[in-house]
């Protein structure tokens, strides 16, 4: 499949542009996104979630969609500025049959969106068909990222009004519960959001990256799973309402890239992870790359057979090695210390396989063995999961760790290709929040994958290391896309504290290089990327949509462009010191340009 076909697959569904009077948004399908009023961004998006017993989310498809006038009559707001569905003096209602399926797991819904004049409501009436272990079911509201620092209204259930502000540095926990409505005002437009059919409360998503504060039913404190019977029922609503004009200025239309002279730091070294679930038949070659990341899982007695195949594919790279022991038991850890011998290991760390996290007697172990052995590896702590691990176990992590590590993916709440790439000016913010509780000590991310490499969150057993290696393929890798991404995740990563970076896999389902050997349009950004070590990163001012690094080459600058949208775009760039270049850029495609 093309970069088009896979993108439009990743789309959400069918899609359809709301507008009446004053409001836009666009339904994608299950999802109410883009909620704007008088051009203000109010909501990134409202939409029904099924969430199994292990919080994964079930897949969703639209049966039916119907757009029609409102039965409710505007008050001269609706003026109808432009076209669209809705346009006019009455406002507008969509309507969106829903079937959600996975194995073990049928559920139908009725989503709802009405526009009037000066309110939004989005409706869910969901129905189990199947009896199933749910941990949540309703409506999610996204709140953009960039509220972060902003005032709001938070009204309880008890009728309680809070005034506070939306959490700048990342929350491990939820910033407000019983939560029955928010009030704020952003870019001139004053909002009311309120909530019905259960107690809602808020989480910091971008502790997972997401770009956004999500306002979710069923706290947390409840427990879960719940068993749902056939025919058990959920109906919600979500009201939005908005007045005020914008005093937001228009955005400026152009394509232009300021590269500016101040140093922001250095270009990390680049590590792989190892491909092992299946182990590639001839192994990638290319230069620059510092370590192969192998995680020594499942069964104890397979690890000698995974260290030596991560071991070939290191050695065909250069490269050293980067072990992650991942183990419940302490012994183990130290078998495992004591069976490195004769390779060349530069970092090495030990995970609970349950908690994902550096544990006190996984460490001492560790530490121990590690003196033992004289082994000069430097000793990591932190977690082989996600951020929120690292943010939530701050008082847990070794205080003698040489250094710390999280992992990364863009993909634990939602797939859709825009989410995708909203998630990648969150990854800055992320790591400026590891980097801050690293504490001057070095910081490595990774593994940084497409897609989650396990579920960190799952309360059933797990399964077998190539079973979940199996469910951790992306069709997007293949794509175009990939490429844009991953430049654009190094861009947003680079900073200061960050000793470097792990992506993806050498070769292989999760690789630079496919199955037979050929490489993917991802594997020319990381070896471009992989040569750039140690180069001297530049500011840039970007318009929206694109990314780039600009690092020192000789006496000019060299600039690495990501474009992140389906346009093409005709890219003006400038530095500093006065040279102009001009770059063209396809559909989700990179480019490289030299200025000076």
């Amino acid at each position: 499949m093309s970069t088009v076909d896979v993108v439009a697959a990743r789309s959400g569904g069918p899609v359809a542009d709301l507008r009446h009077g004053r409001w836009t948004l666009q339904v994608r399908g299950d999802e109410v996104a883009d909620v704007r009023f008088d051009g203000v961004l109010l909501l990134r998006a409202v939409r029904p979630v099924v969430r199994d017993a292990d919080w994964n989310t079930v897949p969703v498809r639209v049966l039916a969609s119907t757009v029609s006038p409102s039965t409710g009559s505007g008050d001269g707001g609706g003026s109808g500025d432009g076209g669209g569905p809705g346009d006019g003096g009455r406002g507008v209602a969509l309507r969106r049959s829903l079937g959600f399926e996975a194995e073990g797991v049928e559920y139908a819904g009725e989503l709802t969106v009405t526009l009037e004049d000066g309110s939004l409501v989005v409706g869910f009436v969901g129905e189990a068909r199947s009896a199933f272990r749910r941990n949540r079911v309703g409506l999610v509201v996204l709140h953009p990222a960039a509220c972060a620092g902003s005032a709001v209204q938070v009204r309880h259930g008890d009728g309680r009004v809070e005034d506070a502000r939306w959490p700048v540095p990342i929350r491990p926990h939820q910033p407000f519960v019983d939560v029955a409505g928010f009030a704020w005002t952003a870019g001139g437009v004053t909002a009311r959001l309120g909530f019905a059919g259960d107690v809602f409360e808020t989480e910091d998503q971008r502790n997972w990256t997401d770009a956004s504060f999500k306002t979710y039913s069923t706290p947390l404190t409840r427990p879960f799973p719940v068993a749902l019977a056939v025919g058990d029922r959920v109906e919600q609503t979500v009201r939005l309402d908005a007045s005020g004009h914008s005093s937001t200025p228009p955005a400026r239309d152009t394509d232009v890239v300021r590269v500016g002279g101040t140093a922001v730091g250095t270009v990390p070294p680049l590590s792989l992870g190892a491909a092992l679930h299946p182990a590639p038949a001839a192994p990638l070659v290319v230069e620059g790359v510092e370590a192969v990341l192998v995680e020594l899982t499942g069964p104890e007695e397979g690890w000698s057979a995974l260290l030596a195949e991560a071991g070939r594919q290191a050695s065909a790279l250069g490269a050293g090695l980067d072990v992650r022991v991942v183990t419940a038991d302490p012994e183990a850890a130290r078998r495992a210390v004591r069976g490195l011998a004769g390779h060349p290991v530069l970092r090495l760390a030990a995970f609970d396989v349950e908690g994902h996290v550096s544990t006190p007697p996984l460490w001492a172990a560790l530490q121990d063995e590690a003196r033992r052995q004289a082994l000069a590896a430097v000793l990591l702590g932190g977690t082989r999961a996600h951020f929120t691990e690292l943010n939530r176990r701050q008082a847990d992590l070794p205080a003698d760790a040489s250094a710390l590590t999280f992992s990364l993916t863009p993909q634990m709440h939602a797939s859709e290709v825009p989410h995708v790439v909203d998630s990648l000016a969150t990854q800055r913010t992320v790591v400026e929040n590891a980097v801050r509780i690293a504490g001057g000590r070095p910081l490595h991310v990774g593994p940084v994958t497409l897609t989650r490499r396990f579920n960190a969150v799952a309360t059933g057993p797990r399964p077998d290391p190539a079973t979940e290696a199996a469910r951790a393929v992306d069709p997007l890798l293949d794509t175009g896309l990939a490429a844009a991404w991953t430049l654009a995740s190094v861009a947003a990563l680079a900073v200061p504290g960050v000793a470097g970076l792990t992506y993806l896999e050498t070769a292989g389902p999760r690789g630079l290089l496919d199955g037979g050997g050929r490489p993917r349009p991802v594997a020319a950004v990381l070896t471009r990327v992989a040569g750039l070590r140690g180069r001297t990163l530049r500011a840039t001012s970007l318009p929206d949509g694109l990314a780039a690094l600009a690092v020192d080459d000789g006496g000019g600058t060299l600039v690495l462009l990501a474009n992140l949208t389906p346009e093409r775009r005709s890219v003006a760039l400038a530095a500093a010191a006065g040279a102009t270049a001009e770059a063209a850029l396809g559909a989700w495609g990179t480019a490289e340009v030299r200025l000076g």
